[in-house]
């Protein structure tokens, strides 16, 4: 049984320097300290981005690189088959976070590798940069 491909998000999550993010759904300008509760899939693809940006500040200083202002654009496809779940999740990560760009693609590939959120879902998660 085919099933009609549903998308979720897009959920944002900003990193400002500090421990606190922020996120907004749908709209950018629209932060809140609090992630989105729209769908359940919304609040875990926002529970995945907070992780990413934490393991991605951890990551960081493990190569003592400093962590610049970015955010990360969290994006679900429902899958097209039963039982009903998500099939893919992709995050894009928005702005030149460290200054060292040879850097960039270890810090997320460490982050990805230590973030718990994505290490637990059985789907594919996809990490972009721009």
């Amino acid at each position: 049984m085919k099933l009609k491909l549903k998308t979720f998000g897009p959920v944002y999550v900003f990193h400002d320097g500090t421990e606190k993010m922020t996120f907004a759904f749908a709209d950018p300008a629209q932060k809140t300290e609090y992630p989105p509760f729209n769908t359940p899939v919304d609040t875990m693809i926002a529970s995945l981005g907070s992780c990413i940006v934490k393991s991605m500040a951890w990551s960081a200083a493990q190569h003592k690189a400093e962590l610049h202002d970015f955010h990360v654009v969290v994006t679900a496809v429902k899958a097209a088959d039963l039982p009903s779940r998500v099939g893919k999740i992709s995050l894009e990560i928005v702005g030149k976070f460290v200054d060292d760009e040879a850097l960039a693609p270890e810090i997320i590939k460490q982050a990805k590798s230590v973030c718990t959120v994505s290490n637990s879902l059985n789907c594919e998660v996809e990490i972009t940069t721009s």
